[in-house]
């Protein structure tokens, strides 16, 4: 048993707790003195937030020594301590795609709450963090001062290799078509256009073009030329100079899907170098709610298969 295992038990958890009532009264007060919303929103229980805290409400826990990575600190487990936080929690929710329930307070004044998955989070003046994949885990790691992960957008860019000599938009649309690949391959999802955009880098930098691209039958191979070319087709019909422009492919996800994969998008860049114009940059990016679970092990995957294929290009 780990030091904040032993922590739970000094604190009167055992295998089986089930403080019903006292659990099921807590969950009531907290519904009910909710403070008022500009859009009505209020608290939902839903089974994982019962379940935790028929197991662990009313439990005290004292911080389990000076702390192996942060400072260690204890909690009360009580949701009405934390049920003012409806806004932020709400928020974290819709980005991580799982509701959340107040939980309790930390003695440092971190807000805690768990969502549908199980999972134990919390928020305070540093920013959002995951303290554990299930609450006893969360709350054993918070006494003896694990670090927490933190919940926070992510972003990765690489040089990407030129396979086009002298054919900038050749090559975004076919490192483009690389990352859409590697995001379908990991289930992140799957695209089904790219959008270019041409941005002007003199002035005020204004977009002089932004149009959606929709992707042809057949292979992905054979789609880069002709994408390429209605690409060209649709700069020239636009009336547009490329000259001392930024020429960017973005990936994004279709508008059905959920979060946090929603969050998840690559871009292909040339010509935003004065210095080297012809430089091919590779981006993924990701929102904070991807960085948790099992969006953000998809993620991770995927940036490891880009980086490969920017020092590693396919023949």
């Amino acid at each position: 048993m780990t030091r904040g295992e032993d922590a739970l038990v000094s604190a009167g958890w055992h295998n089986g707790r089930d403080v019903r009532n006292e659990a099921l009264s807590a969950i009531l007060r907290t519904v009910a003195l909710i403070e008022p919303v500009a859009d009505g929103a209020t608290w939902v229980l839903f089974p994982a937030a019962e379940r935790a805290l028929r197991e662990f409400h009313g439990l005290r826990v004292e911080a389990a020594g000076p702390g192996h990575d942060v400072a260690a600190t204890g909690c009360v487990i009580d949701p009405t301590e934390a049920r003012h936080a409806l806004r932020p929690f709400a928020l974290l929710g819709e980005s991580t795609g799982s509701r959340l329930f107040p939980f309790g307070r930390t003695d440092v004044d971190a807000l805690l709450a768990v969502d549908e998955e199980g999972r134990l989070f919390s928020i305070d003046h540093g920013g959002r963090w995951q303290l554990g994949d299930t609450v006893r885990e969360g709350l054993a790691r918070l006494t003896e001062g694990r670090t927490p992960h933190r919940i926070a957008a992510q972003r990765w860019a690489w040089t990407a290799p030129s396979t086009a000599d002298g054919q900038p938009l050749v090559n975004a649309v076919r490192t483009s078509l690389v990352a859409l690949y590697v995001l379908h391959h990991h289930h992140v999802f799957s695209a089904r256009d790219l959008r270019l955009t041409v941005t002007a880098l003199r002035g005020i930098g204004a977009e002089a073009l932004e149009h959606t691209v929709p992707l042809p039958g057949g292979s992905l191979e054979e789609s880069a030329a002709p994408l390429a070319a209605s690409m060209e087709a649709l700069i020239k019909a636009e009336g547009v100079t490329t000259r001392g422009a930024e020429l960017k492919v973005t990936v994004s996800a279709p508008q059905d899907t959920a979060a946090p994969l929603s969050s998840v998008s690559c871009a292909v860049r040339t010509g935003h170098s004065a210095e080297s114009p012809g430089m091919t940059e590779l981006s993924l990016s990701a929102g904070a709610g991807a960085s948790v679970g099992r969006a953000r092990t998809a993620v991770l995957a995927c940036s490891e298969d880009l980086a490969r294929y920017a020092r590693h290009p396919a023949p």
